[in-house]
């Protein structure tokens, strides 16, 4: 499972929020309720928050395993 509590921490620490992205990134609404959903978002959106924000993806993405048995 997709989590993007990484990310809403990071903004935070920053003093941003996500709608700052918008034009830096190409947020649209449908990506911003995708990540609030914990849905999945294209790799390039995440590349370019990395960037905007100056972090490794561990900031922004944490992906959660269900353990096998």
């Amino acid at each position: 499972m997709i989590n993007y509590d990484p990310l809403k921490l990071t903004l935070k620490e920053k003093g941003k929020v996500l709608s700052d992205f918008r034009e830096l990134v190409g947020l649209n609404a449908k990506t911003q309720a995708q990540i609030s959903k914990n849905e999945p978002v294209s790799i390039s959106t995440l590349i370019k928050l990395c960037q905007e924000l100056e972090v490794p993806i561990e900031k922004v993405i944490y992906i959660e395993y269900k353990s096998q048995k």
